[in-house]
């Protein structure tokens, strides 16, 4: 089996090819491990240009024949060529460049993606589908009037189980996300916030679940009445291993109707999961 350049080595070349474009030639030392990565590979495919005593000696002269001979050599062989840059691609477009697989590299199936549910189900085949998994730079943002991010999972399937009073038409609900989702949600967060549009966190009433909605954007967060809240809470829905979170919380500046909220989480220590607020009136709370 041939050997292959690796990424590290891919990146190198593709940084160098510019400089080698621009000024004719680049030195760099025999040293670096790419340097000794790439000379070491040419030498294996015989390529005229690298000589067996180059790694011997202590620089060496990159030119662009040379660069244009390894990416053609790379293609020859059905490997990556160097001057794409394989970590912008998804698996799909990566196997129609190269016959190696290289699963580290690349857009993950579902990094780009997220779980919406919609406000009416939509048939599909003849099922009633509640919930989409897409690709979020398919979603038109344009369209909706709030985003409205959910912590867990289960409550996200299950959210017609809550009674949610929301102020806006048209929101756009998704699932925050977690190893499979995470990333998705948080790059269509990043493109939500710049139209600036509300963005609204419903989860946990706990340290954790209260630091995220304060510290990643968001206007709001949906909560229960605090009356109500207050009468469900426990110190037993505020995990000990959160605690550490309660210095930040209480270093935030929050708006009045957030302080009762602040007080029972931070001077009482008392919580209250999402899973239990089914059956109350949840709105906005704003941050």
């Amino acid at each position: 089996m041939q050997p292959v350049l690796s990424p590290a080595a891919c990146l190198f070349l593709r940084q160098l090819a510019p400089k080698v474009a621009a000024q004719g030639r680049v030195k760099k030392a025999t040293s670096q491990k790419a340097v000794q990565e790439v000379l070491s590979w040419c030498l294996t495919q015989q390529l005229s240009s690298v000589s067996a005593s180059c790694l011997q000696r202590p620089e060496f002269y990159f030119e662009s024949g040379l660069l244009k001979q390894i990416a053609g050599v790379q293609q020859a062989l059905g490997q990556p060529d160097f001057r794409i840059d394989i970590s912008t691609l998804s698996r799909t477009d990566a196997a129609n460049i190269s016959t190696i697989e290289q699963k580290s590299i690349g857009i993950k199936p579902r990094q780009q993606r997220v779980l919406v549910s919609l406000a009416q189900p939509q048939l599909v085949a003849g099922i009633a589908a509640q919930v989409l998994d897409i690709d979020w730079q398919q979603l038109p943002l344009a369209q909706f009037d709030a985003l409205l991010v959910v912590e867990n999972l289960d409550c996200f399937y299950q959210l017609h189980a809550f009674t949610l009073v929301l102020t806006y038409t048209q929101p756009l609900i998704i699932y925050r996300g977690d190893t499979l989702y995470s990333k998705g949600c948080k790059a269509l967060k990043t493109a939500w916030l710049k139209q600036n549009k509300p963005a609204l966190y419903f989860g946990d009433f706990d340290a954790k679940g209260v630091s995220i909605a304060l510290n990643e954007g968001y206007s709001a967060m949906l909560l229960p009445e605090f009356a109500t809240l207050q009468q469900h809470a426990s110190t037993t829905m505020l995990p000990d291993k959160q605690l550490s979170f309660i210095a930040g919380i209480k270093a935030k500046t929050f708006a009045a109707e957030l302080q009762p909220y602040m007080q029972l989480l931070c001077e009482q220590l008392e919580g209250l999961r999402q899973q239990n607020m089914q059956g109350m009136r949840i709105a906005e709370i704003n941050l």
